[in-house]
C-alpha cells in the first residue's frame, strides 16, 4: 500500500486529523511503549521522569521538565491515563525554548487475562483517546494502541501496535501521523521485587513528512516502599533528527483516593 493510501486510511480510522498543504514539523517525544498493568480501583499512580537528552546531528539538546504519566484505576478492567511532557530545548546559536508534547487523555481497557497450564499469563488490552495541544501546537489528534502481553515466571513482555495522530503546529497545519510499534519488558531482579529491570524498544513510521524514530531504553527501578518507586533510565536513538542519548531520573508514588 502506498504511503498516501496508508495515511488516508489512518486518518479515516480516527477522523480527527486535519489535512493541509502547509506541512509543519512540531516537537514530539519518542513513542513510549506501555504495559498491561492496571492500577487497582481508587489508586492514583504518578510517574515523573526528568533529565537531559542529547538531540539530533545538528547539536540540539533538551531537558525534560518533566515527562509525566498519571494513572487512575476506575474498575478492575479500566484505567484512566493522562500523559505528556514539558522540555526546555536548546540549539546552537539559538535561545532556549520551552515546548510541550501533546497531552494524551487515554482509557486503558483490559480485554483478556488468562493463565495456561504452563503457568504463563496471557493478556490483551487497548489504549485510546484524544491527544490535545499544549503551548506550541493546535488542533486535536487521537491515539489508539493494541496491547498484547505474556508473563512467564514474573517476567512480562508487552507488544504495542497502533497509530498516533498528533496536533499540528497550528489548527490548519498537517498533523504528524505515525504507525507505532514497541516492546515493553519488565523483570524482577530479586524474589521480593525490590529491584527490577525495565527495557523498551520502540519505532514510529510517519505517514506525514516527519523524522522516522527508532529508540531503546534500559533502566532499573528500586521499590522504596510498597507505594514509592525510584528509577534511573538510559535512552538511546540511532536515527537522525531524533534524541540520540539521555539519562532520566524517575519517581513514582501511589496515592489511595478511595
Amino acid at each position: 500500500m502506498k504511503r498516501a493510501a496508508r495515511s488516508a486510511l489512518c486518518t479515516l480510522l480516527f477522523g480527527l486529523a486535519i489535512p493541509s498543504s502547509a506541512a509543519a514539523l512540531v516537537h514530539r517525544r519518542h513513542f513510549e511503549p506501555d504495559d498491561l498493568e492496571l492500577d487497582p480501583v481508587g489508586i492514583l499512580d504518578l510517574d515523573f521522569q526528568a533529565g537531559p537528552l542529547r538531540g539530533d546531528s545538528a547539536g540540539k539538546t533538551r531537558l525534560l521538565l518533566p515527562d509525566f504519566e498519571l494513572g487512575l484505576g476506575l474498575t478492575p478492567e479500566l484505567e484512566l491515563n493522562v500523559s505528556g511532557a514539558f522540555s526546555m530545548n536548546e540549539n546552537r546559536g539559538e535561545p532556549h525554548h520551552l515546548s510541550a508534547d501533546p497531552l494524551w487523555l487515554a482509557s486503558k481497557l483490559g480485554l483478556l487475562d488468562v493463565r495456561d497450564d504452563g503457568g504463563n499469563t496471557w493478556a490483551a488490552g487497548i489504549e485510546l483517546g484524544p491527544r490535545l495541544p499544549v503551548l506550541d501546537a493546535g488542533g486535536i489528534g487521537f491515539g489508539a494502541l493494541a496491547l498484547f502481553g505474556v508473563t512467564h515466571r514474573a517476567v512480562s513482555l508487552v507488544l504495542n501496535a497502533g497509530c498516533l495522530i498528533d496536533p499540528g503546529a497550528n489548527r490548519s497545519a498537517e498533523h504528524p501521523t505515525a504507525l507505532v510499534f514497541g516492546l515493553d519488558l519488565n523483570a524482577p531482579l530479586d524474589t521480593q521485587s525490590t529491584w527490577s529491570l525495565q527495557a523498551e524498544l520502540s519505532t514510529a513510521h510517519y505517514l506525514s513528512p516527519d523524522p522516522e524514530e527508532l529508540a531503546a531504553t534500559l533502566g532499573a527501578t528500586y521499590a522504596v516502599s510498597p507505594r514509592l518507586d525510584v528509577s534511573l533510565t538510559a535512552l538511546g536513538g540511532i536515527l537522525p533528527n531524533t534524541d540520540h542519548a539521555g539519562l532520566l531520573l524517575g519517581v513514582s508514588p501511589e496515592l489511595g483516593l478511595w
